[in-house]
This record gives C-alpha cells, structure tokens and sequence, in this order.
C-alpha cells in the first residue's frame, strides 16, 4: 500500500517525465543498438566508428554547462523543449547525410542538443521532491526509460531489416511531439526566487565565480573523477557490444545477434524492480550503496567480456551461451539499478539551490568524459581484434571506481561539518 502512496504521490512534472521517458526510449533504442552498425556501412573504418560515436560526448561538454547555467537562470522547461526539438531535427539530417564528415558534424551537435536537457531536467526533479524522495523519482524515471529499453531494441530488429533511414525518421517524430507535450504540460519549477526579484542577483553572479565555487567542491569533483569509468564501461555495453557479439558469435548465430534481447531483459528488470529497489534504498547510505552497485556492475562487465570466448572453448551451443548470457545480464542489471539513481541523487543534495542544474551539469561530465573515451578505446581495440581486453580493462577499472566510493560518506560527513562551521 505504501508502495502504490508514494506514486500518486509524486509531482505531475515527474509523471510527464516518465510518460515522456518511456516513448522517446523506445525509440531512440529502436535507433541506438544499431547505430555503430548503421556507421559500419557508411564509413571505412572502425576507429572513424568509434571517433564519430565518441565526439558527441566530448562536445556536449561544451554545452552541458551552457545549458545547466541556462537552466538556472531562465528555466527548466525552455531548456528541455530546445535540446528535444533541435534534436528531433538532427536525427533527421542523419537520415539524409552520406560521408565521414557529415556524420562527424552531425554527431557534434547532437551532443550539444542533448546536453542541454540532461541537467535542466534532473534539477526540475530535484525541485519538485525532497531530498529523502529523489532516489525514488530518479529511479521511476529509470522505469520509464527501461520500458523503452524492452521495447525499443525488439522493434529496432524488426524494421531495421526493412529500412534502417526508418529508425532515424521514427526516433525524429517522437522526439518532435514530446517537444511539444513538454510545451504544454510541464510546469516550470525554478525557484520562486530566481523567476522574480531575486533573479537580477543570480544572474550578476559572474561565470567566474560559478566555475570558481565548481572548482572547490571537492566532493563533486571527486564523484565526477570516479564516475568516468563507470560511464566508459557503460558506453561500450550500449555502443560497442552488438559488435563483439558479431565478431565472436557469427558462427553460433549466424546473422542473428542476441544483444537486443539481453538488452530488452535488461529494461524488463529495470521496469519490474527499478521502483522497489529504489525505494528500499532511499534511507540507506549513499557511500556505501553506490560502493555494493558499482562493484556488482564491474563485476557484469569482465563477466560480459570473458564470457564469449569461454564458451566458444568449451563447446556450447548457442541455445545454453543465451542462458548464460542472460544470467550475467541479471547481476549486471542488479548492479545498474542498486547504482544509478543514488548517483542523480547524491548531486542533487550536494547542490547549492541556486546552482542546482550547474551542478547537474557538471556531474553528468563523468557521462560525456566516458562517453568520448569510451568508444575511441573501443574502436582502436575492436580494429586490432582484441575486443576482449576492452571489457577487461572496464570491468576492472569500474571495480576500483567502486572501491573508492566506500570513502564517500566519510567524505560527506567532513564536507557537511565544514559547512555547519563556516555557518
């Protein structure tokens, strides 16, 4: 019963959210599991593959503090309607352009467009719930994007044989049309202060000094410098995987690959549990939490990347590598949901009010830094044949970020002590 009062009880922006989650993840991940793929046939390397999937994160650094300070100063809701529309509008372009450089292009500002709505809209979630609520909100949103998870790749499968221009034109529509519902719906939640009187003084605070109180939050950016890892060993599960699984299992599987149904597993235990767990975890330590999540989720990642040519050695079929393959996704996906959401929240209660989608900003860095890393070290790999070692060098790498996220409560307690003096 009181699983079904926190629900109701959450604010009408977050259920738009969720309800809008949940179709554009459908179809961006109609789109996305085939996107290195798509590039395969329109380029003549798989490092330029992995360059143009690697330099939309790196430019959506430039704009994501853009935006989080836009976001800050004029509103969240104008904030995540531009970057939904502008990016509707590029996913067509990438329909209609043939070349490295057009890709290349495209993929710069599809970065810049999708990073201004990251941090407007998680600090509209942080405006609208309590600080013991944003583990729940933030892990509902995941449900909502999971439901897309589900659908999207097992559609994505299916007219990507017909026509993959399709997936962009289908991604692009979407996208268009929630643009629009945000326009409607969506409340405006920036602080009171910040939408009258008191918005002259936020915005004569120079950039400087934004970056100056940035740049001394230690704890923020010791959980941006963590988090990088993390970030590279998730852009390789969803960019460069369906490329090992094509490399290692052609022979098993022939044209068939079993990532888009390891994905919608994925998504179908994140829609299951994603809630539940979050809201048992909403009391607990953020430290010790984020330390148990990450560790599983390294643990998923080695095991994804060993697994292939382990089986391959022993001899199994195809049928019993898909069960075991779907056992390892399990406990990677467990990692995932105990790890995620904490994350979102544990930088929205260290954000000032006033600098809130700043500081979204600039923790989602860790996303866009592992994000570009990611698929250059992939696709520098994958053209030497040595694809294993990628997961290898993640899944370890994820396990010791983990490892350092045991030290996190002590170091809020430290920060929060500080602060309780100079006041």
């Amino acid at each position: 019963m009181n699983f079904f009062k926190k629900l109701k009880g959450m604010d009408r922006n977050v259920w738009v959210r969720v309800i809008g989650e949940t179709i554009t993840s459908s179809a961006m991940m109609m789109l996305m599991p085939f996107f290195a793929l798509y590039l395969e046939g329109k380029v003549d390397s798989m490092l330029k593959v992995g360059f143009i999937m690697s330099i939309s994160p790196i430019a959506s650094l430039f704009g994501s503090m853009a935006g989080g300070r836009l976001a800050d100063l004029y509103g969240r809701k104008r904030m995540m309607v531009f970057s939904t529309l502008g990016t509707s509008l590029i996913l067509v372009s990438f329909a209609l352009a043939e070349g490295y450089t057009a890709f290349l292009i495209l993929s710069i500002l599809l970065g810049i467009s999708n990073s201004f709505f990251s941090p407007a809209a998680s600090a509209m979630v942080a405006d609208v719930t309590e600080p013991e609520e944003r583990t729940e909100a933030y892990g509902l949103l995941r449900v909502g994007s999971n439901v897309g998870t589900v659908i999207g790749p097992l559609l994505g499968s299916s007219v990507v044989y017909f026509s993959k221009d399709s997936l962009f034109y289908i991604a692009a529509i979407t996208l268009g049309l929630y643009s629009i519902a945000q326009l409607i719906l969506l409340k405006e939640t920036l602080p009171a202060e910040k939408n009258n009187e008191g918005r002259n003084d936020v915005t004569k605070i120079p950039f400087k000094k934004v970056m100056k109180i940035i740049g001394s939050d230690k704890l923020l950016l010791f959980y941006v410098a963590t988090g990088v890892i993390i970030s590279m060993g998730f852009s390789q599960i969803e960019g460069m995987l369906p490329l090992y699984f094509k490399q290692t299992f052609q022979s098993q599987f022939g044209k068939w690959n079993p990532y888009p149904f390891l994905m919608s597993l994925n998504g179908m235990l994140v829609v299951l549990l994603q809630f539940p767990i979050s809201s048992y975890l909403s009391n607990r330590s953020i430290g010790k939490t984020m330390f148990y999540g990450t560790i599983l989720f390294g643990l998923g990642i080695l095991s994804i990347g060993l697994a292939p040519p382990f089986f391959l050695s022993v001899g199994l079929g195809k049928w019993m590598i898909l069960f075991l393959l779907a056992v390892i996704f399990i406990y990677y996906t467990f990692g995932e949901m105990v790890m995620s959401p904490v994350q979102m929240t544990f930088v929205a209660n260290i954000a000032p009010e006033e600098l809130r989608a700043t500081y979204m900003a600039v923790g989602s860095m860790k996303w866009t830094i592992g994000g570009f890393l990611g698929p250059l070290l992939g696709g520098y790999l994958f053209d030497l044949k040595l694809g294993i070692w990628l997961f290898i060098i993640l899944g370890t790498g994820v396990v010791l970020s983990g490892i350092m996220y045991r030290s996190l409560d002590e170091k809020v307690a430290i920060r929060d002590n500080q602060q309780g003096i100079a006041q």
